[in-house]
């Protein structure tokens, strides 16, 4: 299912459900959202209310603070096989048509 964002409060999903959220239409930013076991205060993670939605946890591209590329990066490990999107779940329609 997709939901338009302006229209949809996220604080509705339950921990461990998952979505998707493209920050950058053009250059296709997409990034896989897991919804954490404990409701964050944004007051302590970013000193105020973010206006969009906001992580507060992650690897790869976000950039990560300490150069992490995947959850479990010690830094000196060779980087796990690429499995080309197949692990993703269905929740975007492209994402289905790489589990075929």
């Amino acid at each position: 299912m997709i939901l338009d964002s302006r229209r949809t409060n996220l604080s509705r999903l339950a921990a461990g459900e998952q979505f998707a959220y493209v920050f950058d239409f053009g250059d296709d930013w997409t990034h896989l959202c897991t919804v954490g076991p404990e409701r964050a205060d944004p007051i302590d993670v970013y000193g105020g209310v973010p206006t969009r939605p906001a992580a507060i946890f992650g690897w790869g591209d976000l950039p990560d603070q300490y150069a992490r590329r995947w959850i479990g990066d010690d830094g000196e490990s060779p980087p796990p096989p690429d499995p080309e999107g197949s692990d993703l779940p269905p929740i975007l329609p492209r994402w289905q048509r790489r589990r075929t």
